[in-house]
């Protein structure tokens, strides 16, 4: 791994986890307690090292950039004005402050720039992605079911609705789910559309909208709405996740780290468009 050889994982097991990482997994690197002497790295963010620096230039970030959102949305402005030179901020939806506390002060964080982040630095991390190792009966599910139902006409679509956290869900998702109607608008009439989301409402309402012909999702046991009670329905969320991530175009809800870790386990080379 990248900051140790040894590297292992702590897997809690609390209310909103109820699954074992060897209900999930079968890396052996779980490990139940963490040795009094061990480092521990425990950020949701990638680690930028120092020798990725030269790679990712200062003021790189855009999405949770410790600039205060007033700032940032006249240096959006400016960049439209000025025809978008660059891609500098195709993620940045709207000006938003974001884990302030876990960005770097030179704004060189990668959390959830996708194609923005430089080739080099998705070349060091797409492997890591690759060495995580699905129980085979997961595996087979996922594989199974996109056998028949995942080509290259599909695109995924994620969406957080933020439906446990009422000011977020007014904050992002309300104005999001306008903007999700109108990418999904403007795309070839072949197109089908493969959904995920938190909400047990998603698929069937853009089904309504979009034909059913066109909205697919996987047919799961489990309610989206409680999955984190159960181990089956984390089993499912995780299903979901393995199938985003087989599609070659991905409809992303912007803050989410449901579709940015599908990204991830892709490849890293799904083209994205955050809403």
């Amino acid at each position: 791994m990248r900051l140790a050889e040894d590297a292992r994982v702590h897997w809690k097991i609390t209310p909103n986890m109820p699954a074992t990482f060897e209900e999930l997994f079968t890396n052996q690197c779980h490990i139940d307690s963490i040795p009094s002497d061990a480092k521990t790295y425990g950020s949701w963010r990638l680690a930028v090292l120092p020798e990725d620096e030269p790679y990712i230039p200062e003021g790189f970030t855009t999405v949770g950039a410790g600039t205060h959102p007033f700032v940032r949305g006249i240096g959006k402005l400016w960049w439209s004005l000025r025809g978008k030179p660059s891609d500098r901020y195709r993620y940045m939806v709207f000006p938003k402050q974001h884990s302030r506390r876990s960005s770097r002060v030179d704004s060189r964080n990668i959390d959830q720039e996708y194609e923005r982040i430089p080739v080099p630095i998705r070349r060091v991390y797409a492997p890591f992605f690759e060495r995580i190792l699905v129980r085979p009966e997961i595996m087979q599910r996922v594989d199974h079911w996109a056998a028949t139902n995942i080509d290259g006409t599909v695109i995924g679509v994620q969406v957080r609705t933020w439906r446990d956290y009422e000011r977020r869900y007014r904050k992002y998702y309300i104005p999001a789910e306008k903007r999700l109607r109108r990418l999904m608008e403007n795309v070839d009439d072949n197109a089908r559309f493969f959904v995920v989301s938190d909400s047990d409402d998603i698929a069937p309402s853009l089904a309504t909208a979009f034909g059913e012909d066109r909205v697919i999702h996987f047919p799961r046991a489990t309610a989206r709405a409680d999955s984190w009670q159960s181990v089956n329905g984390i089993t499912e969320d995780l299903i979901d996740m393995l199938l985003l991530a087989r599609t070659q175009r991905l409809f992303a809800s912007y803050l989410s780290t449901f579709s940015e870790a599908a990204w991830w386990l892709g490849g890293a080379n799904a083209a994205v468009w955050a809403f």
